[in-house]
């Protein structure tokens, strides 16, 4: 088994790093995608006169929390979940801990909202493996609304023997909590906690590659159109077995039906933020253009917002319900966080700050906004374990 699964990372790794170097590939789209809305905002300021550039102090009001802030999650109406020495649910309103129970902060995590509660899985850490025969450990628990813990489970029961699940943007949880989808180097899985029933969606080991539509690698998953289908970011490989792997965005049906996997001109998608109806498609930090893609989902129409600047296009947080994004960018100590309308492209809100140190500023950070009570959350250092992290909390 060890080394089938040395062969799986070093394959997926391979694939993610000619992907990231990939030149643009392409399928043909239909017309409307070949020409899709370009909604603009004045690039020759930092923004128009109607949103002014606004500092803001580096400063929480989450105060009530024990110990160093390392993860926070949306949590619905106006709340959060905020994961430090304890996991603490905050009502942002009133500016109170409404609840808590122990749970340990851990690196990688996730939170998923569902009808009765809150599903959080964590990566738990093994500090006798070493990397070379390093397994991830992936523990699930459901709580309710009141952070009462309901059931556990171990995602690892569900992989095959030789299965591989890389990252915790490969799983999902539908609204209600009872399906649950997850990508693994063998394919696409849905498991079905009250039946406690497997089924597998793709097959990504068939030798038919129009079966899967040559996807090599699915990166990042979301649940859409209430349950029924799955968003997905994917590798997929070319036609020519000497030309690198590429990245492409899609939907399939939670049947396995109606495949949709895609290239675009001129945009390559790398992050998904996926919601009900639309979807979001970042693009890769390390070659931002300064545009962001926001796709419907009954009609795969696509629009793409272009950004005050081009280098904060890589770092893109959609707010809880989705009426809002915000961009990151930093030089040297300073920072600019911006908010744009997720509908029309508009710039609603700019913040300006700096750091005494450097260093916060060296890891991609936490950035979190709330629709309901119009917040922004900013973690700075929170990825790094020697560093005291640095919040920022803000309405706008």
């Amino acid at each position: 088994m060890k080394s089938r699964f040395t062969i799986s990372i070093f394959i997926l790794l391979i694939l993610f790093i000619v992907g990231c170097t990939a030149p643009e590939t392409g399928e043909e789209l239909e017309e409307e995608k070949d020409n899709p809305i370009d909604t603009s905002v004045d690039t020759e300021g930092n923004t128009d006169s109607s949103s002014p550039s606004k500092s803001t102090a580096i400063i929480s009001s989450l105060e009530q929390i024990q110990g160093d802030i390392r993860h926070v999650h949306y949590a619905g109406k106006g709340k959060v979940l905020v994961s430090a020495e304890r996991l603490y649910l905050y009502d942002l309103d009133t500016e109170n801990i409404l609840t808590e129970v122990s749970q340990e902060s851990k690196e990688n995590e996730r939170v998923w909202i569902i009808d009765d509660g809150y599903v959080v899985i964590q990566e738990m850490e093994d500090d006798s493996v070493s990397m070379t025969e390093w397994e991830p450990d992936y523990q699930g628990v459901f709580y309710n609304e009141d952070l009462k813990q309901v059931s556990d489970f171990d995602l690892n029961q569900l992989l095959e023997e030789d299965d591989f699940l890389m990252s915790l943007k490969q799983i999902s949880f539908n609204h209600d909590g009872t399906n649950m989808a997850y990508a693994t180097d063998s394919g696409l899985y849905l498991y079905d906690f009250e039946l406690e029933k497997k089924t597998k969606i793709l097959d990504l080991e068939s030798e038919n590659f129009d079966n899967h539509s040559n996807i090599a690698a699915l990166e990042q998953i979301g649940f859409i159109n209430d349950g029924t289908q799955i968003a997905f970011k994917a590798q997929t490989l070319p036609s020519q077995l000497d030309q690198p792997s590429y990245d492409t965005c899609g939907i399939v049906n939670i049947d396995g039906s109606n495949l949709s996997n895609q290239t675009f001109d001129n945009y390559t998608c790398k992050e998904l933020i996926a919601y009900n109806d639309w979807m979001l498609f970042a693009e890769d930090v390390t070659n931002a253009t300064g545009r962001l893609m926001v796709m419907e989902q009954k009609t795969e129409k696509i629009t793409i917002h272009t950004l005050t600047d081009k280098d904060e296009s890589g770092i893109i947080a959609g707010s809880d319900e989705g009426a809002y994004f915000a961009t990151f960018r930093s030089s040297n100590q300073d920072f600019i966080i911006r908010i744009y309308d997720t509908k029309t492209g508009e710039l609603i809100e700019e913040l300006q700050n700096s750091v005494d140190e450097e260093a916060l500023l060296n890891q991609q950070p936490i950035l979190k906004v709330v629709d309901d009570t119009r917040t922004i959350i900013l973690l700075l250092g929170s990825k790094q374990e020697d560093i005291e992290t640095k919040i920022m909390v803000n309405r706008f």
